[in-house]
């Protein structure tokens, strides 16, 4: 049986796809392309490591980042509310909240689009035997459900917002049946997206004491789920085993 990837691994790479200049994650993984990063705000890379019988291929995913692509990212973020979040807008914001709707279904399209791309490149260059997944936090996270669904590949999502208000996502996942785990930090406000949709596939709970933006950090869980971290046994065991 071949060593599952476990829940630290995944969140490590998570985490050095908003790092250009880091290209190596624990576990053995080494970035196999050069970071994509587009003006719709995407930002991604296929990492890969050597494991028995062929190659793992993860495509990580990077999340919300304010100041790149003059703040597409916060755009696409708004893309996530669907139908439901644009009505939301449109009666706290007026004309403005419906362009933001609008728009941020179309760049959070245009991100979704961009991971494909990737999970195509990582499936020409596989092997028969080789393994494909994806990961990402926050914004990314919320795309890997998406394009886990469309591709029918399995996922590890941190710190993700809900999705089904996005049209068409719930019933791809229904029609592949892709394994999706989600780990949720308590106290992340980004959990209030809970209020407009669902997350698919499991939700493991991290009942960490962090709150606010704390609660949200990449970096944060990182060390947490590790060695030296109060929920290392959780970093250590296999995402999809809970």
């Amino acid at each position: 049986m071949p060593v599952p990837i476990t829940f630290r691994e995944f969140c490590g790479i998570a985490k050095i796809t908003y790092a250009p200049a880091v290209t190596a994650a624990a576990g053995g993984f080494a970035r196999y392309t050069p970071m994509d990063r587009r003006l719709s705000g995407f930002q991604g890379a296929i990492y890969r490591r050597p494991a028995e019988g062929g190659l793992e291929w993860v495509v990580g995913i990077a999340g919300t980042q304010p100041t790149d692509g003059m703040g597409a990212d916060v755009v696409a973020d708004a893309g996530f509310g669907g139908s439901t979040g644009g009505v939301i807008a449109g009666i706290l914001l007026g004309p403005l909240g419906s362009v933001l709707s609008t728009a941020g279904a179309v760049l959070l399209e245009r991100q979704c689009h961009a991971a494909g791309e990737l999970i195509t490149a990582a499936r020409g260059a596989m092997g028969r035997s080789d393994r494909l997944y994806v990961t990402g936090h926050s914004l990314g996270g919320g795309i890997c459900q998406i394009v886990a669904s469309r591709f029918g590949v399995p996922a590890v999502c941190f710190n993700p917002p809900s999705v089904t208000a996005v049209a068409g996502v719930e019933s791809a996942y229904l029609r592949t049946k892709p394994a999706i785990v989600s780990l949720q930090v308590r106290n992340d406000p980004i959990n209030e997206t809970g209020r407009i949709g669902r997350w698919l596939g499991k939700i493991v709970p991290l009942p960490t004491a962090r709150s606010g933006g704390d609660a949200h950090s990449i970096d944060l869980t990182y060390g947490e789920l590790g060695p030296a971290g109060p929920f290392t046994a959780i970093g250590a065991r296999d995402p999809f085993s809970f």
